[in-house]
């Protein structure tokens, strides 16, 4: 009636109508991993959050304006609707300045790019007709 899969799945194949509604009908049903997750090691290279964002002020702006909008419905007795309307406006706000920034730095990227990938590109000029 069953066979177990790799990776702890199990497969099923209900062929009697009394136990599934559908004749050939195809149950998967995945356990959970009883394993630890294992321990994993804060990169060496990975700097700290505020020296990451040292040349984006702005975010990191946003980022305390966030915590302190979440320390603030705290202190205002708010309840979980108007904390979420909160904090989601802001982090509204926070994901199109990041998106921003994304696209400027993108753009940015790709311009200094173009000389070296198209030598014969003319940056500017007139269009022929």
């Amino acid at each position: 009636m069953g066979a177990t899969g790799s990776g702890g799945q199990i497969f099923v194949c209900v062929s009697n109508l009394a136990l599934a509604p559908w004749k050939g009908f195809v149950y998967w049903e995945w356990f959970m991993n009883d394993e630890l997750p294992k321990p994993t090691k804060p990169s060496l290279l990975r700097r700290p959050l505020e020296q990451r964002l040292a040349h984006r002020p702005d975010v990191l702006a946003r980022l305390h304006q966030l915590a302190d909008t979440l320390d603030q419905s705290v202190g205002d007795d708010c309840t979980a609707d108007q904390a979420e309307e909160r904090v989601s406006e802001q982090v509204r706000r926070l994901a199109q300045e990041l998106l921003a920034q994304w696209a400027n730095e993108a753009n940015a990227h790709t311009q200094a790019q173009v000389p070296t990938r198209h030598p014969s590109a003319i940056r500017h000029g007139k269009k022929k007709d």
